[in-house]
């Protein structure tokens, strides 16, 4: 349908798509307002847990970690010590600031419910004076419990950026694994000491994990980071105009009303580089741990993340070029696949088939029942939204002063519809990832507004770009298939 819209073969009146950008609007306001809504109907921060979960206040296994800042070789004496100000936690972001260590409150996680990281860094605020938030960067007044941190010389030192990570407000408290009945998870911060940690005992959602997985840990883990738009925008044209290159190679030839030699040996070569990267991606699934649903839902999110997701969507762009350029009147497949009687919307049909469905070894025809049709029930007005601007895609660049019909203005079509697919399929799919996971507790528009923070530039620099540009980017598949092949 999107493809047809983008074709020009069904077409919306002004009338609708005017009316369509004012509902688009009043969901951008109430996007921009739910976190609001959500902060007046919070539950109390400060209840001890649920009588099946509760909040523990001791906490042995922190004890060698409690220190006195100014006297390191002083009495380690845990929460209410008089000498502990600093509890020592060390790296914490391992992508983006390796080793570091950060002073955090001596009360952290205990006894009660809390939005304990909200003023903390690295991920949920930054230290507005010099310094990371080490024990050294601190006051002394500002040190200790967490209440010391939030009087307001202390909170003032801290700056929460409007786009911090969806857990940060969230409240949570430590727990005791034998005694809990609700949700769990063991502590990524202190780990291997068996902590662990629940948000659903504080009836809040847990955002830190998705599908079980830490979501800090989506490079280290998969090679795969959530794309911020940017990137994806930049890959889309980037593709767009390699693949004008490519198309340019038709001039050595002496037909010029099919595609060319090196046009043929691309297909092929993106589509061993696509299945052999679905294989990589399942492989890295932890498929005999936890359920079999849980697995899926991890896999799912880590493949509409992934570089082969966009780039097989890029190619059914690129397809769906070449049928608009009257390339594909003539046979592509072999003869057995290819024959006689074929039209050229049968070949782009086809061809937008393999690449979109066998490219990932029938994996997104799966995800497409799953995932991707409830979607279109569930959020319709992000399908209506991307289908509006495929439509006028080809219009937007006439406007620009180009002809869309020339090379330079096929190429901007085609990276423009690029983009529009990619993100508007792989929002309505992490999306509901997102509510399988029981985002939706926050409300409708949770999922989209957790899906956009998750989205970082600077994550997604640190885990493809964070050691420097070297020989070793040939080998990150992830990088290479969004702007190179």
């Amino acid at each position: 349908v999107l493809q047809g819209l983008a074709l020009g073969r069904w077409s919306l009146h002004n009338g609708f798509l005017m009316k369509l950008l004012g509902i688009l609007s009043a969901v951008a306001v109430a996007l921009l307002l739910e976190p609001c809504l959500q902060a007046v109907a919070a539950i109390s921060r400060y209840h001890t847990g649920s009588p099946g979960c509760p909040c523990i206040d001791s906490l042995p296994q922190l004890r060698n970690r409690t220190v006195n800042s100014l006297n390191p070789s002083a009495a380690k004496l845990g929460k209410g010590g008089e000498q502990a100000d600093c509890l020592l936690a060390r790296d914490l972001d391992k992508l983006k600031n390796p080793g570091q260590e950060y002073c955090y409150p001596t009360d952290y996680g205990r006894g009660h419910c809390e939005s304990w990281d909200v003023l903390l860094p690295p991920e949920c605020a930054n230290q507005r004076s010099q310094g990371h938030g080490s024990p050294a960067d601190l006051p002394e007044k500002c040190k200790g419990w967490l209440r010391s941190r939030q009087t307001p010389e202390c909170s003032d030192l801290f700056e929460a950026p409007s786009t911090a990570l969806p857990w940060c407000r969230e409240p949570w408290c430590y727990v005791d694994p034998h005694n809990c009945d609700q949700a769990w998870s063991l502590s990524y911060y202190f780990p291997g000491i068996g902590m662990a940690y629940s948000y659903a005992t504080c009836g809040s959602a847990n955002y830190f994990n998705i599908w079980n997985a830490v979501q800090l840990e989506m490079c280290q883990l998969f090679a795969v980071v959530e794309k911020p738009y940017p990137i994806m925008w930049l890959s889309c044209w980037a593709c767009a105009f390699l693949q004008q290159l490519i198309d340019a190679t038709r001039r050595f030839e002496e037909l010029q009303d099919r595609l060319a030699t090196g046009q043929r040996a691309y297909l092929l070569f993106q589509l061993f580089i696509l299945i052999t990267e679905t294989a990589a991606n399942i492989q890295r699934i932890p498929w005999s741990k936890n359920d079999f649903w849980s697995n899926y839902n991890l896999y799912v999110y880590v493949f509409i993340n992934s570089s082969v997701f966009v780039r097989a969507t890029m190619m059914s762009q690129v397809v769906w070029d070449w049928y608009d350029a009257g390339l594909l009147k003539y046979s592509v497949l072999p003869n057995q696949l290819d024959g006689k009687g074929w039209t050229d919307e049968m070949r782009a049909g086809v061809l937008v088939a393999i690449f979109q469905f066998a490219s990932s070894m029938g994996v997104f025809a799966v995800i497409s029942v799953t995932h991707l049709v409830p979607a279109l029930v569930v959020y319709h007005w992000i399908f209506l939204a991307v289908a509006a601007g495929l439509v006028k895609s080809r219009t937007w660049v006439g406007m620009l002063g180009l002809d869309p019909e020339s090379r330079s203005g096929r190429a901007l079509v085609m990276g423009t519809n690029s983009f529009l697919s990619c993100m508007g399929i792989q929002i309505l799919v992490t999306v509901m990832v997102r509510v399988y996971a029981g985002e939706w507790k926050g409300g409708y528009f949770t999922p989209l507004r957790n899906d956009f923070l998750a989205r970082r530039l600077d994550v997604w620099y640190a885990c493809h770009l964070g050691k420097g540009i070297s020989v070793d980017i040939l080998w990150d598949q992830d990088f290479i298939n969004l702007f190179i092949r």
